[in-house]
């Protein structure tokens, strides 16, 4: 079965081609005849990941003509220090560092900055202003989702089974205490967890930190909370793959694998494994091939004077959460992406970041998938003398991507020997729930909807559930329980993805422009009032922002939602936006592509477009086509290539009478956040990624989710990264 649906919708295995690109790119250094020395530092090989980055690293300053040496500290403080030292004594000209204390290596980096060498704190902060950039991955956001994806395996929100008279048992283990990183993970963890431990619906049993990550200390730490607690927890939060699979090994021992949920973060090849086995639950995955070039290219530029892409600035007392500390840090933040049992193929090893064969090495043959690029074996259709029948319903065609999403979805239930019926409704609601009655009413065993009106849609939705109908809601809710599944991305996440590249783009946190004498002008461009997503989405945007409005660093100074998601009538809104407000906004926090580009339209007439930081989302070859022409400043990619051959499986297990893989029950009253509403539904929610200038090339281009050509459209020539 799920062999089948792949080999439809198999994706191109992307290998990063770093030392071609690299060397691709404008810059260099000295001519071969005087190469201009650099140096790479790293606090240990010990940790998984760090080896291979160096080699990327090193391969690609060489590709830009520069001479490498590589040193590695082995966890050693004053090594490092030693080390660097003897590089700056060597004639560096700049350093990548990845600190093993961020606060022991201040005085080496200082001293190395004082001999006009460049430094880069690499996915580690280093206590110092001297610092000429810091680059790495969202840690806080880390923290939430692996957070998240225990909250989501225990069945919280909306668990009956945990209450403050039995509340979850949950062991906190935190990374390396010297490792700022590891902070900031749990900053993010405790966000999520808090209200859960302030309603008493979580408990937590142990907290304690692994000392240099270590698994073997990480193994003996959980070995002594499971005799203090009686074997009695329920989950672990771990912060990274190598300390959870050192308490994976206590929880082995007592019977516990794969029964109590824990996380992880890195995507090493052995925290997937482990996924896959069904003992770890969730990791982060952080794709250092997009960490490792930009390191170079920021290495590179700073050598050469250039101006650095992407870079905000931080505060060294908000970073560090140290108010004695004085000055600021160029910042450069990645995204990152959840991974568990449903994602990890895609994510993971279609994408290349693991092989194939370590992630599934001691799988049993017959529960493989396919590897990448190999056809599937072809598997029986359903067993009927007449083909099932299955409906696809949805909401318009005007949306970029529903056309082609009902396309795959046609050719992927085709594949399984299914006869589909597609019906599009122009954003009538009568005239969809007239057209699921005929569906049902032809013999359609099964629907997927994309409702106009989640709660219109019920009427049609509930009759045919009565007649036996399947119902899958896809990627937006109907408000009804008689729906068999709910099939979308974290739409609330979407929102904060929004917000957040938004803010990040006027410089917040941190930002000495906008103050309560002087707060930021942000408008709020809401999506569709029917469409229950768009307010996900709007709760998402507010978690991120509610604070500046508290403090008074930013004022709405107009919010309007758009009805149908209708770029005229985004754009229109606008137009009375900006003449209302004198043309004086400083940034719009828009819901979608469609309506941003609309939006877009408006401000391009006031010479505002590229100056106002604007989001979106859908990754939408238009927006990304603003996004790298520096005018629309990010959207949210929700890679729908995961969504359709989900719903695809879902469909064909339900039909069959299977369980559904990866679903949460969620009551509707939590769902729609309406009390008056009653019983529960079956959800799977897939992860979305934030998209900028910095990131559009790798994550949409080269995964294919958008041709180069669409993207790069009408860009100078000189400017144009290689194709893929």
């Amino acid at each position: 079965m799920k062999r089948n649906i792949v080999r439809v919708f198999m994706l191109i295995t992307v290998l990063v081609m770093l030392t071609a690109g690299l060397s691709a790119c404008k810059g260099g250094a000295a001519a071969p005849a005087d190469k201009v020395k650099v140096g790479l530092s790293f606090s240990d090989f010990a940790t998984e990941r760090w080896k291979p980055e160096s080699e990327i690293m090193k391969k690609a300053l060489e590709a830009k003509g520069y001479e490498v040496l590589v040193q590695e500290a082995a966890h050693d403080v004053k090594l490092q220090n030693d080390q660097i030292d003897n590089m700056v004594a060597q004639g560096v000209k700049g350093l990548i560092i990845v600190a093993e204390d961020g606060e022991a290596a201040v005085t080496s980096v200082d001293k190395a900055v004082k001999a006009g060498v460049k430094v880069i704190a690499y996915d580690r902060p280093i206590k110092t202003a001297s610092v000429s950039a810091y680059l790495t991955f969202d840690n806080t956001e880390v923290g939430r989702q692996e957070a998240l994806g225990v909250m989501t395996a225990l069945g919280l929100p909306g668990s009956t089974t945990w209450t403050a008279d039995n509340p979850a048992k949950v062991v906190l283990s935190g990374g390396s205490p010297t490792d700022n990183n590891a902070h900031l993970v749990r900053n993010g963890q405790m966000e999520v967890i808090q209200p859960y431990i302030d309603s008493g619906v979580i408990k937590v049993v142990a907290d304690f930190w692994v000392e240099n990550w270590d698994a073997a200390k990480a193994l003996s730490q959980m070995e002594n909370t499971l005799t203090a607690n009686q074997n009695k927890i329920d989950a672990v939060i771990a912060s990274n793959d190598g300390t959870a699979l050192g308490e994976l090994t206590a929880l082995k021992a007592q019977g516990l694998a794969g029964k109590v949920p824990i996380s992880g973060q890195d995507a090493t090849a052995d925290g997937c494994n482990s996924i896959v086995k069904g003992e770890q639950t969730v990791t982060v995955y952080k794709d250092f091939r997009l960490l490792a070039p930009k390191a170079v290219d920021s290495l590179d530029a700073l050598i050469n004077g250039k101006t650095l892409e992407g870079v905000q600035t931080i505060p060294l007392k908000t970073l560090f959460g140290d108010d004695k500390l004085t000055g600021d840090m160029a910042c450069v933040f990645l995204p990152v992406v959840q991974v568990n049992k449903d994602n990890v193929y895609q994510e993971i090893v279609v994408s290349g970041f693991q092989p194939y064969d370590a992630v599934y090495r001691d799988i049993p043959a017959d529960q493989l998938p396919p590897k990448p690029g190999e056809a599937a074996a072809a598997t029986e259709a359903p067993a009927a003398t007449e083909p099932i029948l299955i409906g696809l319903s949805f909401s318009d065609f005007a949306t970029e991507r529903w056309k082609p999403e009902s396309e795959l979805l046609t050719t992927a239930l085709e594949a399984l020997g299914y006869k589909v019926v597609v019906q599009e409704a122009a954003h009538d609601v009568k005239l969809q729930n007239d057209q699921i009655d005929n569906m049902v009413a032809q013999g359609a065993k099964g629907l997927i909807i994309i409702a106009e009106d989640g709660a219109a849609v019920v009427t049609a939705a509930d009759k045919a559930a009565a007649a036996g109908v399947k119902v899958i809601a896809y990627d937006r809710p109907i408000k009804s329980s008689s729906v068999s599944a709910y099939l979308t991305f974290d739409n609330t996440e979407v929102g904060r993805q929004e917000a957040l590249g938004v803010m990040t783009a006027l410089g917040l946190p941190g930002s000495t422009t906008w103050t309560a004498d002087n707060p930021a002008k942000v408008v709020l461009s809401g999506g569709s009032p029917t469409d229950n997503n768009a307010h996900l989405v709007r709760n998402g945007q507010m978690e991120v922002i509610q604070p500046y409005i508290d403090s008074g660093v930013i004022k709405i100074v107009a919010d309007f939602w758009v009805e149908n998601w209708d770029a005229a009538k985004a754009l229109s809104q606008m137009e009375n936006t900006l003449t209302a407000n004198q043309n004086k906004i400083d940034a719009v926090i828009a819901s979608n592509d469609g309506t941003a580009l609309g939006e877009l339209t408006a401000l391009k007439a006031q010479g505002l477009a590229g100056k106002v930081p604007i989001s979106g989302q859908d990754a939408s070859a238009d927006g990304c086509n603003s996004i790298v022409k520096g005018e629309q400043t990010v959207t949210v990619y929700k890679d729908f290539r995961l969504l359709v051959p989900k719903a695809v499986e879902t469909m064909d297990a339900l039909i069959k009478g299977n369980a559904i893989e990866g679903v949460q029950t969620i009551p509707l009253k939590t769902l729609f956040g309406d009390d008056t509403l009653t019983g529960d539904m079956a959800c799977v929610f897939l992860p979305v990624v934030q998209v900028n200038k910095d990131n559009v090339y790798q994550e949409i281009v080269v995964s294919k989710f958008q041709p180069y050509d669409a993207v790069y459209r009408d860009i100078p020539a000189d400017q144009l990264p290689p194709k893929p």
